[in-house]
């Protein structure tokens, strides 16, 4: 650690500074850093291309691999199984994506003998109710589980595409790092507007401890983004885009624009059903096809963190094995990434801890599309716009955050007993008591309210970031706890959870274990704009790609040389409750 502030802060001015603790039955002072942290504000510069927040506890750089045979070049669907395969016998370190790689079951049409070989790689069953999508039609989708991996990058030099499958990091893998790839086709139309038919998700760290995922680019999924269940532990996601903008011309040979012309002809046909069909009622009432297009570019479920209460603790099988699913091991960092049309799960997080620096939130296509035509307001159920959501003792600070279109930056209630709506017995009971820490500072919220700029503590908790959010008595504002712990839990049976509601303990001296840097507000909408998402102005060579550190480099990146960032005070805040 102190290494890592050393080289943030060399040769930049040094700031302490402190907040006053406010009683429950006062107003809070205004605070811009979030305690017990070590930050540093400055110009954007290489340095912020290093990886960074919790994956930087355990990923590693694997650019000594170039020439050697642990490197790997795949350029089809059964290149990219034969090298994940390789890498679970420890062979390959390094996957190099060359070429746009389709993983849908039809499309990789495996024999027995490779379905035998490739078991790792499943048919993910059909919808419900059958695809909407002729793309999905055509190429079927795909589960693809990474297992028993221990230390493995798969990137691209060139933002190639990985489609129509869904990749689990297992929990017997370990430092995985993804970037500068492309993940797409793996949504169609929800016809009933609840987006429950489907689980397709582009990515679940399934278990799996220090995975970074860098400058990628995710469109839509049927169902979550990135999400994180069974223990996943430091885990990062930066420099990412996620989401699309509404348009009324999307490409022709996207998701969004098969899927609603396929929607088109069985309304054209008579075929859909004018009671439960949420499309057939949009064009009834005057909705164009492509309003509805641009309606569609909306991802409601981006980050589930903890996919169930029920795993409070970790479980111990018949047999003795411990199998480690306990929520409370759950550790987020998303950094400087992109968010478009995103309804919410930024994150949610159960038990665990996240950290969330320099994104950018920004709903305002989806809401003008919403705006604008009636019937897509009318029947439309996408219009949710919520960010930060912590349960069963959860803790998620933000720190110079833009939210754009948000209603509700933070949601949710400080004592989980306020919000069980969504909790089966015995878990609304058991985990009445917790106490969630949610935190924004330095942060600024646009919506049809106003704008805001300040930390959801401002006014004693009464501003724009806090309307979603049930306040129970107040006692996290002034008080910071990363994380939280069921007193006892080491003893307790997940197959034969107490009686009584658990008793949780916080520790209020704990320290974030990492440094880390964001820009400075008025720059975060264009230095995430201009360097978010694949191949952009990150002039990588293969040899960077696989770094994970860039501290001193000069050469990696087109620097900004804006004239209003001059100036700029580079700060190290160590605050604590004083």
């Amino acid at each position: 650690m102190k290494k890592l502030v050393s080289s943030l802060v060399m040769g930049s001015l040094l700031v302490t500074s402190s907040y006053m603790v406010a009683s429950s039955n006062a107003e809070a002072a205004v605070i811009t850093s979030i305690p017990h942290t070590t930050k540093v504000e400055k110009r954007f510069d290489s340095s912020f291309l290093s990886v960074t927040g919790y994956a930087s506890l355990g990923v590693n750089d694997r650019s000594s691999y170039i020439g050697t045979s642990y490197y790997r070049t795949v350029s089809n669907g059964r290149e990219f199984l034969q090298a994940i395969l390789d890498a679970s016998n420890g062979t390959v370190k390094v996957i190099e994506v060359a070429d746009d790689i389709n993983l849908g079951w039809t499309e990789l049409a495996l024999d027995s003998t490779e379905r035998s070989k490739y078991s790792f790689v499943a048919n993910y069953p059909k919808p419900q109710k059958g695809f909407t999508n002729p793309l999905l039609i055509a190429s079927g989708v795909s589960k693809l589980s990474i297992s028993n991996v221990d230390g493995l990058t798969i990137f691209s030099t060139s933002g190639k595409s990985i489609k129509h499958a869904e990749i689990k990091l297992q929990g017997t893998s370990n430092d995985i790092v993804i970037r500068n790839l492309n993940f797409d086709e793996m949504w169609q139309w929800d016809d009933s507007g609840k987006h429950k038919e489907v689980g397709w998700s582009f990515i679940k760290v399934n278990g799996a401890n220090n995975v970074w995922i860098d400058h990628c680019k995710f469109s839509i999924a049927a169902d979550g983004m990135i999400d994180m269940e069974n223990g996943a532990s430091n885990v990062t996601f930066s420099w990412n885009e996620f989401g699309l903008e509404a348009s009324e011309d999307p490409d022709e040979s996207s998701s969004i624009y098969q899927s609603i012309e396929y929607m088109e002809q069985k309304y054209s046909a008579g075929d859909l059903d004018p009671a439960t069909s949420v499309y057939y009622k949009m064009r009834n009432e005057g909705a164009t096809k492509n309003q509805i297009m641009a309606y569609a570019a909306y991802h409601s479920k981006v980050h589930l963190v903890g996919s169930g209460d029920k795993d409070y603790t970790n479980y111990i099988s018949p047999t003795g094995v411990e199998i480690k699913d306990g929520n409370q091991r759950l550790r987020l960092t998303m950094a400087y990434n992109r968010y478009t049309n995103v309804g919410q799960r930024l994150p949610m997080i159960r038990q665990g801890t996240g950290h969330i620096f320099n994104n950018f939130f920004d709903n305002s296509t989806h809401q003008s599309v919403m705006d604008r035509v009636n019937a897509i307001s009318k029947y439309g159920g996408d219009t949710l716009s919520r960010g930060v959501n912590a349960r069963n003792g959860a803790s998620i600070a933000a720190d110079t955050n833009v939210y754009n279109a948000f209603n509700e930056p933070l949601i949710g209630a400080e004592r989980q007993g306020d919000d069980i709506g969504n909790m089966s017995a015995p878990f609304n009971e058991l985990f009445k008591d917790a106490i969630n820490h949610s935190l924004i500072v330095n942060s600024k919220v646009t919506n049809s309210s106003g704008s805001y700029i300040g930390s959801s503590w401002d006014h004693n908790g009464d501003n724009l970031f806090t309307k979603g959010i049930t306040w129970y008595d107040k006692s996290t504002i002034g008080k910071w706890a990363w994380s939280s712990h069921i007193v006892g839990v080491e003893n307790m049976s997940k197959t034969n959870p107490p009686s009584s509601p658990f008793t949780f303990s916080y520790d209020y001296n704990e320290e974030l274990p990492y440094a880390y840097k964001t820009v400075p507000l008025n720059q975060v909408v264009p230095t995430v704009a201009k360097y978010a998402g694949i191949s952009k102005k990150v002039h990588f060579s293969t040899a960077d790609w696989l770094k994970t550190n860039y501290i001193g480099a000069s050469s990696t990146i087109e620097a900004e040389h804006d004239d209003h960032m001059s100036g700029v005070i580079d700060e190290v805040s160590s605050e604590g409750d004083k």
